[in-house]
């Protein structure tokens, strides 16, 4: 920038510091948080400041705002404030911000090349900030998804002992890599606690078997015979075995029954 656009950048951002602790009070009136508000829209508008000064590196100021709006964004979510809420009242924040700038600048009659690189480092901070805010966001919401999935993928893998030594393993829905990898552990470390021989896979539930599913029921069945644990199918239904065989898949060498019932039995392990 020119010098003229230099010295009035920074009379600028003179003048928005010396507005800088009652604009921040202000605007905190209406936060239950007065105080610690405050001093959140104090440090922001003290970055602004040095950025029109321009004292120092934009490359760290921006940086220096992805720290802050992560900061804010965390204290947000610690606070339990829905984000649609939170980004309305930063974007009226935003908005009263630029308009005290706007008023310091008509007053001061700076030059239009003045305010337009007021404008073009402004929207970029704030820009910035507002992106570190929602990624805290998205980062916690992610977080709290996996760990409902991870729950839930918990729960839905219950075995239960039908009589000694001998479980059953219902699966209801499908069966990715995931889920997949948590029976798998699940089924190794309940047949080791409970000193299982023998486990029935409950798949009534299934709705589909493809390659891929059929491969990790597979290996979930080598597994358990490494540690002495014999596996029996149970409840692979018409439509499903019509799908395994046009996909030449194979559970020859397993046990497989229509039914839990008819597996037990079959298995005289109870009489009819």
């Amino acid at each position: 920038m020119n010098g003229d656009v230099k010295r009035e950048m920074e009379l600028l951002g003179g003048k928005i510091n010396d507005v800088k602790l009652d604009f921040a009070n202000e605007m905190a009136a209406d936060f239950t948080q007065t105080d610690a508000v405050a001093n959140s829209i104090s440090e922001f508008v003290g970055l602004l400041m040095d950025f029109l000064k321009d004292t120092v590196d934009e490359k760290e100021v921006m940086e220096e705002a992805f720290v802050y709006g992560k900061k804010i964004g965390d204290i947000a979510l610690k606070n339990g404030n829905k984000l649609d809420e939170s980004i309305n009242r930063i974007s009226s924040t935003r908005r009263a911000l630029w308009g005290e700038i706007k008023t310091i600048m008509l007053k001061d009659q700076v030059k239009l090349e003045t305010a337009l690189e007021a404008a073009e480092k402004f929207d970029p901070l704030f820009d910035k900030v507002m992106y570190a805010f929602s990624i805290a966001y998205i980062k916690s919401y992610k977080e709290n998804l996996e760990r409902a999935e991870d729950e839930f993928l918990t729960l839905s893998a219950p075995i239960v002992t039908i009589m000694e030594n001998i479980a059953v393993l219902p699966i209801i829905g499908g069966v990715d890599e995931k889920r997949a990898g948590l029976l798998m552990d699940k089924a190794l470390k309940e047949a080791t606690d409970r000193d299982l021989n023998k486990l029935f896979i409950d798949l009534s539930g299934v709705t589909l078997i493809d390659t891929m599913v059929a491969y990790h029921l597979y290996k979930i069945v080598q597994s358990l015979d490494l540690v002495g644990v014999t596996t029996v199918l149970v409840g692979i239904r018409p439509e499903v075995t019509q799908t395994m065989v046009s996909l030449g898949v194979e559970f020859s060498e397993i046990p497989t029954y229509g039914s839990l019932h008819q597996a037990l039995l079959k298995q005289k392990l109870f009489n009819q």
